[in-house]
């Protein structure tokens, strides 16, 4: 019998298909990797590079996801990103293995500069620090990782986190600005 379970997973698989043709140049697919539907992936022009998104083995992509910039998207083996996320790099995101994205997360690993105030912050330009998940993370929902940032394996960040700094391993962390409520094991 032919559920709609099944369906869904063949139409996944014909999407990752054809958006590996249609994306050639920016999307390399190690191997069993899931796209879903509506993945939108934008391109930037900065520093003269064009944007670089591998996905290893077993990744995947849930819908409505973006995926933008100029710089470096790498996910790891068995890692996914959640529906209505939002990744932008211009220069690095890299994800380990194993992680869960939820839905609605921001990662971006860029910001606008803002301190000359006789121009307008649009002509001011941005400033780049790659960002590092490493493996085995899970990031709740419309939780946001800003530039510069590297989060240890094992940590949980809480829903709705914004996190401005470095997270230790198996730290969890919640809040605006993000912090540490306890760690794993306790």
């Amino acid at each position: 019998m032919f559920t709609i379970k099944k369906l869904d997973k063949v139409l996944s698989k014909i999407n990752t298909f054809f958006l590996k043709l249609k994306y050639n140049r920016y999307l390399t697919l190690k191997g069993n990797n899931t796209i879903h539907k509506r993945v939108s992936i934008n391109t930037f022009k900065f520093n003269n590079s064009i944007l670089n998104i591998t996905l290893a083995r077993g990744a995947s992509i849930k819908r409505d996801v973006i995926l933008q910039g100029s710089g470096e998207i790498y996910l790891g083996e068995k890692s996914f990103i959640g529906s209505f996320s939002v990744v932008g790099s211009n220069e690095s995101v890299r994800i380990g293995k194993n992680v869960m994205i939820a839905q609605g997360v921001s990662i971006r690993d860029t910001d606008h500069n803002f301190t000359d105030l006789d121009k307008p912050m649009i002509n001011q330009g941005i400033v780049t620090a790659p960002i590092i998940v490493k493996d085995n993370v899970w990031i709740g929902y419309g939780a946001v990782i800003t530039k510069g940032v590297t989060i240890e394996s094992g940590a949980i960040i809480a829903a709705n986190a914004v996190v401005t700094k470095d997270v230790p391993a198996n730290a969890i962390v919640g809040g605006v600005p993000a912090r540490i409520l306890k760690y794993r094991g306790q």
